[in-house]
């Protein structure tokens, strides 16, 4: 068994934003950095087509007239984007009020300056993102200068190089191991520092739109090490994916046009609009009008009525008055002159061409699209881990959003520069070297093993895609919670130990990342089933109201002798309580 062996000062896991930035930082305080990512740099992240940094505020006459939200002013103090982020929560890692206030400040504060910084790094327009006027570019505006950037200033990468697994020593991580996918080569990294910028795990889903290689590696490989991981039921979802046989699986984005539309069951029913009047949904000047878009004729901004949406969608889906697991887009309704008002809308048009939107009722079910999310890798204010030389941003995080992987890959940088300058290059003991190599043992064991149907990745990925679906979709209850993670069980102990790279190095990502995503699977759903209430991403049918008096908590995941713990623990309302925004009316 040969391995490769590389030293840095600062490694970078993943090359999205947060990981890109964190390099960035590093660089520039004169450390040798190292970014590593499992597929094409910044092709496999989020970042590539989320959108933009900060989005521009829409046009006053375009509010006035009732065709679009007046949106975040990122303009005002930063105490109302804290109040945002801290009510909206997956922005900055949490759901209704769950979010570190600490962090969210921090973002909240630092969001503008490292926004404009950016055009130093290359990149001509952080407004891609267009309200009016042609399509935006989406995150390859922002990701493809950043990239080219942090060559030019001799940030080190490798490609299609997958890490596994952190090296721990004692109570430091000091290192990695992984291996490189083009060069069939296994490879371990000592380091004085690692970022961990891993992306999102939507992909543990049936339904999903987000990018392929978004498998949850950076939480497993995180819990393995001994990190505790925050919120891990908190798994977003959108109520507007595409389910039509002969289309794409794909989010429709939220143009005004689309929130224009009206939700129907199987039997023609508006089925929404008796929900929202039924179960309070309706906000202060709630129309009820279909002359208005959602946001009007309910009384609330859009963002906050997802939650609603997807449990009015999946409770008809679940009831039988749905089809084929879908309700129905009522757009027929919709002049074409407003699907050309943003950008967005010109955009699904593009989607949906071939698809006759005035004649026939376009099937809808909620999806997860990977960037809604408020759990991951516990991180504080600084970006730092639990674990001395450990630090995360972006996505693998408890937070969401453009601008949280921009600013958390700034302070997970600036403590791996604290790091690094502060102490000399670790070395493996001999007990470290031997755990490393007993490791690749267990890859190459992997690599080697002849290919079995039942150890098939793929086989095995679509095993786990449905039981995650099926039990910890977008509602949950006890029932089936417990069904999901005997399921898993069964795939861990029945299917795992006959996983079968067929001596492909490139199935061997595959079959490392069925690992990880049974992994993540066994917090998601445990998780879930601990916090007994409904809140946010976290809908139980069996326990369907917000409990702030026993759940304002944070759950929390750990290792403790090979075995998962979950614990709760307080939220700390440093600055901002639930009720101090109910008296604003907020």
């Amino acid at each position: 068994m040969k391995i490769a062996n590389e030293k840095c000062d600062v490694l970078v896991i993943g090359s999205g934003l947060g990981g890109v930035r964190a390099a960035i930082e590093a660089k520039r305080a004169g450390l040798k950095t190292l970014l590593v990512d499992k597929s094409i740099l910044a092709r496999a992240s989020a970042s590539i087509y989320a959108g933009s940094i900060v989005v521009r505020k829409p046009p006053e006459y375009l509010v006035k007239m009732g065709l679009m939200e007046p949106g975040m002013d990122f303009e005002e103090p930063f105490d109302a984007s804290f109040q945002y982020f801290v009510r909206e929560g997956a922005r900055t890692g949490g759901s209704e009020f769950t979010a570190n206030q600490k962090l969210a400040m921090t973002v909240a504060c630092e969001m503008g300056i490292r926004a404009e910084e950016l055009k130093d790094f290359g990149v001509e327009d952080i407004n891609s993102q267009r309200w009016v006027g042609p399509p935006g570019l989406w995150g390859r505006n922002i990701m493809l200068p950043l990239v080219k950037y942090i060559k030019k200033i001799g940030v080190k990468t490798r490609e299609m190089t997958m890490i596994t697994d952190l090296v721990r020593q004692g109570e430091s991580i000091i290192g990695a191991i992984g291996f490189d996918i083009r060069k069939s080569q296994f490879v371990s990294f000592e380091t004085k520092a690692v970022v961990l910028a891993t992306g999102s795990y939507a992909q543990i889903y049936e339904r999903v739109y987000a990018p392929i290689r978004m498998t949850g590696d950076g939480y497993a490989m995180a819990y393995r090490a001994g990190a505790a991981l925050s919120d891990m039921e908190m798994m977003g979802f959108d109520n507007w994916g595409i389910a039509e046989p002969d289309l794409p699986q794909y989010w429709i984005p939220g143009s005004i046009a689309r929130t224009s539309g009206v939700l129907r069951n199987a039997k023609g029913e508006a089925f929404f609009h008796r929900y929202a009047q039924e179960h309070g949904v309706l906000g202060e000047g709630a129309t009820l009008s279909f002359d208005d878009n959602m946001s009007k004729r309910y009384g609330r901004p859009f963002i906050e009525l997802v939650p609603y949406l997807i449990r009015a969608s999946m409770k008809e889906i679940k009831e039988g008055r749905g089809t084929d697991d879908a309700v129905f887009l009522d757009l027929t309704q919709v002049p074409e002159e407003k699907w050309k008002v943003d950008s967005k809308g010109i955009f699904a048009l593009n989607l949906l061409r071939g698809f006759d939107l005035k004649n026939n009722l376009l099937r809808v079910a909620p999806i997860c699209i990977g960037d809604f999310k408020g759990g991951g890798v516990k991180i504080d204010e600084k970006g730092r881990t639990g674990l001395e030389g450990l630090s995360a941003a972006g996505d693998v995080s408890p937070g969401s959003s453009m601008l949280y992987a921009l600013v958390t890959g700034v302070l997970s940088g600036r403590s791996a520069v604290t790091r690094a300058l502060d102490i000399s290059m670790p070395e493996f003991d001999g007990e470290t070297r031997d755990w490393v190599e007993d490791r690749i043992g267990v890859l190459e064991t992997i690599l080697n093993r002849k290919p079995h149907e039942s150890g098939d990745p793929k086989k095995i990925k679509s095993r786990v895609k449905s039981i995650l679906w099926r039990s910890g979709g977008p509602l949950r209850d006890e029932d089936g919670l417990k069904e999901g993670i005997g399921a898993l069980e069964e795939v861990e102990k029945e299917f795992m130990p006959m996983v079968s790279a067929s001596c492909s190095f490139r199935k061997l990502r595959e079959a490392v990342e069925c690992r990880n995503m049974v992994q993540v699977g066994q917090m998601i759903l445990p998780a879930s089933l601990y916090r007994t209430e409904s809140r946010g991403y976290n809908q139980r049918t069996d326990h369907p109201k917000r409990d702030d008096k026993n759940w304002l908590k944070n759950t929390i995941i750990t290792q403790r002798n090979d075995q998962m713990n979950i614990d709760a623990e307080p939220v700390d309302l440093l600055f901002l309580k639930p009720e101090s925004m109910e008296r604003a009316g907020r």
